[in-house]
C-alpha cells in the first residue's frame, strides 16, 4: 500500500512538472490571436469589465486590446501573445485606467480589473464560459504578477497619505489667506501734491 501510495505521488509530481504554465496554451499564436479578438465581452453587472462598453483591436498577431469605457472610469487590457513553440503560445496581460473614484484604493481597483480579464482570456482561449466567481482571482493567482502593489495595507497607507495632504494643503491656504489680512496698507506718493498717501 505504502509502495502504491509513493507511486502515486511520484506520478503526480511527474504530471505537474510536465504542464504548462497557467499564462501559456497549447496553440498557434494565430490562433490565440484569432480567439482574442473574437471574444464575447459582456456589458453587465458580472462582466469583464462590468458595465463598461468594450471594444477589441489588434495589431494583426501579436497584440489584442481591450478597450472598456464609461463617464467615470477608463480600462485598457493588453494581451501581448508570444510565440514559445508552433503549438505554445505565451500570454502577459497589461492593464492601465482606473475610475475616478478609485483614489487611494487604485492599486487594488487594478487588480481587480486584471484578474478578470485573466480570467476572460483563459475562458476564451480554453472554450469555456467567462466565470464571474473565477474572475475575482482563482484564475489569475497563479499567473505572474504585474509589479502592481493591490495589497489592503498599500491602500490603507495611501488614504493616510491623502489625508495627510489634505491637511497640510489647508493649513497652508489658511495661513497664506491670515497672511493676506494683515499686510500693511500700501502707500504711494501723489505726483499732483508730492505728498505720500496710504490707504487703510
Amino acid at each position: 500500500m505504502g509502495r502504491l501510495k509513493s507511486g502515486i505521488t511520484l506520478a503526480s509530481v511527474v504530471m505537474l512538472a510536465g504542464c504548462a504554465e497557467p499564462d501559456e496554451y497549447a496553440m498557434s499564436r494565430k490562433d490565440a490571436y484569432d480567439k482574442l479578438m473574437t471574444a464575447k465581452i459582456e456589458s453587465s453587472g458580472t462582466g469583464p469589465f462590468f458595465r463598461l462598453e468594450t471594444t477589441i483591436d489588434g495589431n494583426g498577431g501579436s497584440e489584442v486590446i481591450y478597450d472598456a469605457s464609461g463617464s467615470m472610469a477608463h480600462h485598457a487590457c493588453t494581451m501581448k501573445l508570444t510565440e514559445l513553440a508552433a503549438d505554445n503560445t505565451k500570454v502577459a496581460v497589461i492593464c492601465e485606467g482606473g475610475g475616478a473614484g478609485d483614489g487611494a484604493a487604485a492599486g487594488m481597483a487594478h487588480h481587480m480589473i486584471r484578474n478578470r480579464v485573466i480570467e476572460l482570456v483563459d475562458a476564451t482561449l480554453t472554450s469555456r464560459p467567462f466565470d464571474p466567481q473565477r474572475a475575482e482571482g482563482s484564475t489569475a493567482y497563479r499567473w505572474p504578477n504585474d509589479g502592481v502593489d493591490g495589497s489592503v495595507g498599500t491602500a490603507a497607507k495611501n488614504a493616510l497619505k491623502m489625508e495627510a495632504d489634505i491637511k497640510r494643503d489647508i493649513a497652508e491656504a489658511e495661513q497664506d489667506s491670515q497672511s493676506r489680512e494683515i499686510e500693511p496698507a500700501s502707500e504711494f506718493v501723489d505726483p499732483a501734491s508730492g505728498s505720500e498717501q496710504s490707504f487703510e
